[in-house]
């Protein structure tokens, strides 16, 4: 057993304590060495493993590399999004909306609103990147590329809705910025 594996033998506390339940940290990671299966019940024979967090730090410093987000949490929620789980995203982003600090609400606005873009809801998504605009303008924030991107996805919410001069303004805005 790995010394930083958090668990708890929660056998007494079980309502089947006959079943020898452990219970484990929501991090831990396994290693599957064997299953063995009877009519009744399976036996998995398992060891820790530090594999998952490998697996996590290299995302996260690859994720850094690539779009220049060093936030673990928004890290997370993009992760999802990429997986597919646009609710799961959206509902993650609405959590952090109501527990993040400053400096993080525009891109965590950013976020929830790429989640619905991609949930085809469309005016929510609007809604969710004016915000960031909004925060990034009144913070007067440096024209990152993160502004660009901003700015880049307000112009294609507008061409899905068949509002192409509106778009461009849109696109050439984030295109001024380097």
């Amino acid at each position: 057993m790995d010394k930083n594996t958090v668990f708890a033998d929660i056998s007494q506390l079980s309502q089947y304590p006959h079943e020898q339940e452990v219970l484990f940290d929501v991090n831990s990671c396994f290693k599957i060495n064997s299953i063995e299966e009877t009519e009744t019940y399976a036996t998995i024979k398992m060891n820790v493993s530090n594999e998952g967090q490998k697996v996590v730090k290299e995302y996260l410093e690859f994720t850094k590399e690539e779009t220049g987000e060093d936030n673990a949490k928004i890290v997370f929620g993009k992760l999802l999004c990429s997986l597919g789980e646009y609710d799961k995203s959206k509902k993650y982003f609405e959590l952090l909306l109501n527990d993040s600090n400053a400096e993080d609400l525009a891109r965590i606005e950013f976020n929830l609103g790429r989640a619905l873009y991609l949930k085809s809801e469309l005016n929510e998504a609007r809604k969710y990147y004016q915000r960031a605009h909004d925060h990034m303008q009144q913070k007067k924030q440096e024209r990152t590329i993160h502004f660009a991107h901003v700015l880049n996805n307000i112009g294609i919410i507008s061409s899905d809705q068949n509002k192409f001069d509106e778009a461009l303004g849109y696109y050439q805005q984030a295109l001024k910025i380097k």
